[in-house]
This record gives structure tokens, sequence and C-alpha cells, in this order.
């Protein structure tokens, strides 16, 4: 054992300030919420019958929503951490202009399943071009970065980032769906064609368009994890999961928006 440092050797009581010391709760907080969610959804996968699977899965639902909210905590602490959020956007070049892309920089499995399934394709379809899916979700995001005013220029921007992921995992989907057996056509589990009604537009109101994008991603994220325990695939539930990684960090970053160009700005 090597020396004692000052503290150790007088019994000195480190004391933190208060600010510091919330900021470790909030940290420890996000990393317990994360060990909750795992905890819940191995806990859903050994219940021994559906009903008590769903009850589980909507209680991880909610340490999920806790989990995104410490962590965009975390992410817009103060200005100097304003770097650790932008690392995780990749910037790349995109019709010859850079650009960040927000997606989780860790590789996306392949894309395969282990046999056709109707009824896997189904489900996918409603994260395809249901009325909360990829497809509504491209659409929305791009008319809200075109609709954006000049004070919101940053947001615009992520706007359209997110939109260029969200065309990423449209993709996947449709590859997804092929394979399961079906034509990847625009429309829902339930065979009704994608409405461009489901776009929430919300024209000059950027405060409540970025509300709206907020909602269609915790959305997004819970249906992905219903259809996780749903589907017993092993290369779609890797895929889905990778997915449900990309949403999480769009929640935490239209949550960040939010806050500093709605809440700070009264």
């Amino acid at each position: 054992m090597g020396p004692l440092s000052y503290a150790q050797e007088y019994n000195v009581v480190e004391v933190i300030p208060v600010s510091e010391r919330f900021w470790r709760m909030v940290q420890e907080a996000a990393k317990d919420e994360a060990a909750a969610v795992d905890f819940y959804r191995q806990m859903a996968n050994a219940a021994p019958c559906r009903a008590l699977c769903h009850s589980i899965e909507s209680i991880r639902q909610d340490e999920m929503e806790h989990q995104a909210f410490f962590e965009s905590l975390l992410c817009c602490r103060d200005e100097r951490r304003e770097d650790d959020c932008k690392g995780r956007w990749e910037k790349k070049m995109v019709h010859g202009r850079p650009m960040r892309i927000p997606e989780v920089p860790e590789p996306y499995p392949p894309i395969k399943v282990e046999c056709p399934n109707p009824e896997y394709a189904r489900l996918l379809f409603d994260d395809y071009a249901g009325m909360v899916s990829e497809m509504t979700a491209i659409n929305q995001y791009l008319f809200h970065h075109n609709d954006m005013p000049p004070q919101f220029a940053e947001v615009a921007e992520l706007l359209e980032g997110v939109s260029i992921v969200e065309m990423r995992h449209m993709e996947m989907l449709a590859e997804l769906i092929k394979l399961l057996g079906q034509p990847p056509m625009y429309m829902d589990g339930q065979g009704r064609f994608w409405d461009a009604s489901y776009v929430q537009y919300l024209p000059g109101h950027p405060c409540e368009q970025l509300q709206s994008d907020i909602e269609a991603e915790r959305t997004a994220i819970q249906t992905y994890c219903q259809h996780i325990e749903m589907i017993d695939d092993k290369y779609i539930k890797a895929v889905l999961a990778r997915i449900v990684k990309d949403e999480q960090l769009h929640l935490r970053l239209f949550t960040k928006a939010y806050e500093q160009y709605c809440l700070c700005n009264g």
C-alpha cells in the first residue's frame, strides 16, 4: 500500500462544490438507468407469460426515457461540454459540402434474416412507412429544416443531418422487408399506404416543431424496442437495436436544441 494522502492521514473530508456534486449524481443516475434498462430487458425475456412480459416492458420504456433525460442533461450542462455533444457527429461530404451526420460511431450489423417471415415484415412495415415511421420522420424533419427561421440555423442543420440518418434506416428496413419475403411498398403493417398528413408541419412555430420531433423520436424508440421483443430473429434484432442507438442520440440532440433555443430564450 502506498503512502496516505494528506486528506486520508488527517481524516480531512473532501468538500465538493454543490454544482459538481449534482453533476456527479446525474452521471450516476444515467448509469443506473442504463443498468435498469438492461435488467428489465432480461427480466421481460424471462417472464413466464406474455402479460407479465408486456408489463415489465412498459417499465423498461419508462427507464429508457429517464436514461435519455439524464444523458441529455450531461450533454448540455454548460458550454464547455458543447464539444462532447458535437463529437458524436461525424462530418461527411454530402452533395459536395461538409455536413455533420448525427449517428452513433458504431458499424451497423449485416442486413440479413434467419428465414422469410411475413409476420415480421408486417411489424417492420410500421417502422418503415407507418404513421410514426422513418418515412414520416424523413419528411417531417426535412420540412422543419426548410421552415426554420435564420436564428435557428444550427437546428436546421441538425434536422437535415438527422433526416439523412433516417434515410439510411429506411433503406435498411426496406432490405429486411425484402429478405422477409415482401415488397417494400410505402405502407404500414395493415396495408395502409403512407400519407403526407402524418407529418406534423406546424409552419412558423420552430419550438412546437422541435417538440413534435422529440415526441416522434420517443415514440420511434418505444416502437422499435417493442418489435425487438416480438421478433425472434437475432439478425433483425441486432439491426433494430443499432437503429435505436441512433434514435436515442437524436432524442438527446433534439432535447438539447429545445432547451437551448426554446427554454433559455424564454
